[in-house]
């Protein structure tokens, strides 16, 4: 028996995009509180980065580079050092460190940043009509803000203070 050369092509193209996509599989994406279903698929989309000029004045660096400046900024606004190696983890997985990640598929307007905050906290609801972030201060009146890198890492660490490391399951310890 002799195998048809486009079926055979066929086949070995669909074997390599599905080992490449397994070795690249991106993790699931959490942030919501109560996270009741993992969608099919979890993409990270890069976006447009968002212009520094939303953020006060601040001497800390506005760019990140790799997971270890991410891990320093954290540092700087304020992360427990205990649980720095957590938060690499996590950003690690949730966004590969790329500060301008978004998964649109997350609900709530997508995950943002960093740490995949999710919509739910920055939104208005009936429980938080100002959003949930807001009302905490952290310097986050929209959503958008939290591709900020600082920004971003104190949403984060008010998000850890409140919830733990519950609200990112996939990496909870």
């Amino acid at each position: 028996m002799t195998l048809n050369p486009l079926a055979a092509l066929c086949a070995c193209v669909t074997a390599i995009f599905g080992f490449t996509t397994l070795l690249e599989a991106p993790r699931p994406l959490s942030g919501q509180p109560s996270p009741t279903t993992t969608p099919a698929s979890w993409d990270v989309y890069p976006t447009t980065t968002v212009e520094q000029t939303t953020v006060t004045e601040t001497s800390l660096p506005t760019t990140i580079a790799n997971c270890d400046d991410a891990v320093n900024l954290a540092r700087q606004v304020g992360w427990p050092e205990d649980q720095l190696d957590t938060l690499a983890v996590v950003m690690l997985r949730e966004s590969r460190c790329t500060p301008t990640a978004h998964n649109v598929n997350d609900p709530h307007g997508g995950s943002y940043g960093l740490t995949q905050i999710n919509g739910f906290w920055c939104l208005p609801n009936s429980n938080w009509p100002q959003g949930w972030l807001q009302v905490q201060g952290v310097g986050v009146d929209h959503c958008a803000e939290l591709f900020i890198p600082e920004a971003n890492l104190r949403a984060a660490l008010a998000i850890y203070n409140n919830s733990g490391w519950a609200p990112w399951v996939a990496t909870a310890p």
